[in-house]
């Protein structure tokens, strides 16, 4: 929920508020923003995509399917090849797989979509074409798959910088709107011919290729990968600021805005599966899964990002070979900054405050941009979480590294530690949660499960930064060593999943119970017999901890007896919505019936399924609340204009949680402006920079 209002003020900046654009990433047409994008995918074959996800998810038959898995997963937006050069790209189609059926199946699902071009410079007006032709779709934006045919060296490129230049330009001046990204190599001294700040300049968004077994200096570890990437960029971005403003056919060129936010982009391959990669050819390696969480992980935690404010957003080539294990991974992990999505609080071990002789272990010298290498202190330590970690020999507990996360959402939350491989970890290094209800000691086994999270337990925290979490050294094993690494806190006000056996679900009328079907979920599911009034009804009415916005999902084994017209009623906070489901397709995983509805807590609300339909059966299987958001109105108590022309802003929300805070000056593009705690449910804000703008407006939500 949000509201806005308007601030009027001299004009001062109009001109300069264009050329800081210019400098940095612009909300883009749909609302698509580069500083905070999320998760996404790429899709090379959308005809293996659509064959269960490469074989991976038995509930994907087709385009809508795979929507919505997509969005089940938690994914903002998906990227789909659309031509190879100047040549729309088929696939096993006899057509373009990229199509405006695609792009409105996409935004039926609530995802961006985007087209991509393995880009060659070969024929700068055919791929200009290509551009078009993927907006004409209805695309979100556009993507140049730019790598190794840009460099120096083929025929075609006899002035890379020049025709990256001629090329992007053109596609900016035909969709002056519109997203743009370039996707190349990550490491720029390895590639260094390569027309980086041409593209930049008139791209949105850098998506570099963090591909982590390309290099052995790295040992295969995501988060070293991402720092290496994290060097060059920032050595990159800092000689931008030493060339001289030039004209490039008449437009005034400052190189620093070439410097855009980057996307971290991931390798993922998972195992293959027999019939699923029916198109193209399948991955040859499978990567381990769990990098795709380390990925996620870090590059929210990663302390030395390039991109002000660090990454927010990381996408993952390529959807159509990740395996089942990786797809939880992904679905698992937060990226961006969302009102409707509680983030994982990730911190690396340089965030936290150091009382003590605790000894600092560098284990990849990924600070030299050209040739990283694997440093250690025991040969066996290459599974850090990012590039370092500290440990401490045994001592009395006045020695000890202390994590202050910053709580933004009061509530429970499951803390996890990483720590590396060593041989002479202690088996219970104490780890001191202390919250405002007072402290537990929690003994980690540091022997196992490293280069991995190891769960310490769930702790109820309030908002704001007066928890912490302190690693000491008073550990019994005397002769070991406590570990200091990662630190992730999980939001854990779980999802409110109700099962057909379950004591909150009742029903009425005649129903029976079968487990034949494949792609049930659970157990067992529950079908009664169609007819022409109601006679039968499901009624599923959970038992909320706490009022809030709900999204809510349902599953169901498909079938050809299914009803094509179920009716879903859903009784919320203020009113009912009803939803026909056909349940002869698209079953097998969660379907969503509604967004972020209002419930209270209690019992107050359900979800009923009536057996008015038909052409033969109705069936109930189990049905999902997802937290989506607080439950409060937001509202603007006062918008005060001061002498010195700054403004002051009253805004009132719900006490405790997060409130965002957006401007614009034409209604169309919002940018984010900052978020804040409000503890009170009242909070005043003094906008300093006010004075500098003509006229605008502000947007505040939860």
């Amino acid at each position: 929920m949000s509201l806005f209002a308007r601030y009027k003020l001299p004009a001062a900046l109009a001109v300069v508020l264009g050329q800081w654009f210019c400098g940095h990433a612009q909300v883009r047409d749909g609302g698509i923003d580069p500083q905070n994008l999320g998760k996404g995918v790429w899709m090379f074959s959308l005809m293996d995509a659509t064959n269960k996800v490469g074989g991976h998810v038995a509930g994907v038959t087709n385009v809508n399917s795979l929507m919505q898995f997509y969005r089940a997963s938690g994914l903002r937006y998906c990227i789909v090849k659309a031509a190879t050069s100047d040549k729309l790209f088929g696939d096993c189609y006899a057509t373009p797989q990229f199509t405006s059926n695609l792009v409105n199946t996409a935004h039926a699902n609530g995802l961006a979509i985007f087209g991509y071009n393995r880009s060659y410079g070969s024929n700068i007006v055919g791929e200009v074409a290509v551009a078009d032709y993927v907006f004409n779709q209805g695309a979100d934006g556009f993507v140049f798959d730019a790598e190794a045919e840009w460099e120096a060296g083929p025929a075609w490129i006899t002035n890379g910088p020049a025709q990256a230049w001629q090329l992007c330009a053109t596609v900016r001046a035909h969709w002056p709107n519109k997203f743009l990204a370039h996707a190349p190599f990550p490491i720029i001294y390895l590639h260094s011919s390569f027309p980086y700040k041409e593209f930049g300049f008139w791209c949105d968004a850098v998506m570099p290729q963090i591909y982590h077994f390309a290099s052995t200096g790295i040992k295969g570890s995501p988060s070293a990968a991402i720092n290496w990437s994290d060097v060059n960029w920032a050595y990159w971005q800092k000689s931008l600021y030493a060339l001289p403003l030039t004209n490039l056919n008449g437009v005034a060129v400052n190189w620093t805005n070439a410097i855009k936010p980057l996307l971290p982009l991931q390798d993922v391959y998972g195992e293959v599966v027999n019939g699923g990669i029916i198109c193209e050819s399948a991955a040859s390696a499978v990567y381990p899964d769990q990098d795709v969480q380390e990925f996620i992980d870090y590059s929210a935690a990663d302390p030395n990002a390039p991109t002000a404010g660090g990454y927010r957003g990381v996408n993952f080539w390529r959807a159509d070979t990740t395996g089942s294990n990786q797809w939880a991974n992904i679905a698992a992990g937060t990226s961006g900054n969302y009102s409707n999505v509680v983030n994982h609080l990730v911190l690396d071990d340089a965030r936290a405050t150091i009382t003590g002789g605790w000894t600092f272990v560098l284990t990849f010298n990924v600070t030299n941009r050209t040739t990283p290498g694997f440093v250690g202190a025991t040969g066996t330590d290459t599974n850090s979480f990012g590039p370092n970690y500290y440990f401490k020999t045994h001592g009395d507990g006045s020695a000890f590294m202390q994590f202050t996360p910053n709580i933004l959402i009061p509530g429970n939350y499951d803390v996890y530690q990483w720590h590396p491989f060593l041989t002479n970890a202690s088996a219970g290094t104490p780890l001191v949660i202390g919250t405002p209800a007072g402290t537990n000691t929690v003994f980690v086994n540091q022997q196992t499960n490293s280069g991995a999270w190891s769960f310490v337990g769930r702790f109820s925290f309030a908002a704001g930064n007066a928890s912490f979490i302190r690693v000491q050294d008073n550990f019994s094993d005397v002769n070991n060593l406590a570990v200091v690494d990662g630190l992730k806190l999980v939001y854990a006000n779980a999802d409110i999943v109700l099962d057909n056996p379950n004591a909150r679900v009742d029903y009425s009328g005649s129903w029976s119970t079968a487990s034949a079907a494949a792609d049930k979920y659970s157990a067992d599911y529950r079908y009664a017999t169609s007819a022409a009034s109601v006679t039968a009804t499901a009624t599923y009415r959970p038992d909320f901890p706490n009022a809030g916005l709900y999204d809510v999902f349902i599953w169901y084994p498909q079938g050809g007896n299914r009803a094509t017209n179920a009716p879903w009623t859903i009784s919320f906070l203020g009113g009912r919505t009803n939803v026909f489901v056909n349940q002869q397709s698209n079953g097998g995983g969660w379907r969503q019936l509604a967004a972020a509805l209002p419930f209270s807590a209690g019992t107050n609300g359900f979800v009923q399924l009536a057996n008015n339909a038909g052409p033969s059966i109705v069936l109930a299987d189990a049905v999902r609340f997802a937290f989506a958001g607080p439950l409060s109105p937001v509202a603007f108590q006062a918008v005060n204009r001061q002498a010195d022309g700054r403004i002051t802003l009253t805004v009132s929300s719900t006490p405790g949680y997060p409130l965002w805070l957006d401007r614009t000056t034409n209604l169309l593009s919002w940018r984010p402006w900052t978020n804040l705690l409000n503890p009170s449910g009242t909070l005043n804000f003094t906008d300093d920079s006010a004075t500098n703008h003509d006229a605008g407006y502000y947007r505040a939500h939860q």
